[in-house]
């Protein structure tokens, strides 16, 4: 038994975040997994909801000898959607300080399809201010002028609550990774022994 569509939250939606979290885990010999751990995030919730999934999935137990054995496996969980955009967040990191919250996502805006099929990956480092707005935006690895400007633009945009630590607003790097192109929209998972 899988663990059936794990939630989307609303964060994750509002960004229109896609994309696959793949989780290490053990199927112990009664064929529940336990030792759950994230190999590869989206953020913005997801990887927690993803994890919670996984705690409800139950196992045919490995077999060795006739008798059930714990099995290590990787595990990915894909989180898509379909939206009226060229662009759609990729991954979502921040990094605070110890002590401190991570930012919370409260507006994003994409522009509408434009048709354009080019696929493209934007990474950009920006620091989400007290104020909540993203400033020091700039791109990873540039690699289209053009799009690399685009995927700038829909960021600066953004606003968030931002981090907060000892009861004060503080400033919280983190790094998106924005996505052009078309991207397949539908909610799988799949499953392989490691």
């Amino acid at each position: 038994m899988q663990c059936g569509k794990p939630e989307y939250t609303e964060e994750a939606r509002l960004a229109h975040l896609a994309g696959t979290v793949t989780m290490s885990l053990t199927v112990d010999d009664e064929g529940i997994p336990k030792e759950i751990h994230v190999l590869r995030p989206l953020g913005l919730g997801l990887d927690e909801n993803a994890v919670a999934c996984m705690r409800k999935a139950r196992y045919s137990p490995a077999q060795k000898d006739g008798r059930p054995v714990p099995l290590n496996v990787s595990v990915s969980v894909a989180f898509e959607e379909r939206w009226d955009s060229d662009w759609h967040l990729g991954t979502a990191v921040f990094h605070p300080a110890d002590g401190a919250t991570r930012p919370l996502l409260v507006r994003a805006t994409y522009p509408g399809a434009a048709g354009d099929h080019r696929n493209v990956t934007v990474c950009v480092r920006l620091t989400v201010g007290k104020d909540g707005a993203p400033h020091e935006l700039q791109v990873a690895s540039p690699q289209d002028a053009r799009l690399d400007k685009e995927a700038m633009a829909i960021v600066a945009d953004w606003r968030f609550r931002p981090g907060v630590q000892k009861g004060q607003p503080v400033d919280v790097p983190a790094t998106f990774t924005l996505v052009h192109g078309v991207a397949n929209r539908t909610m799988a998972s799949s499953h392989r022994p490691e």
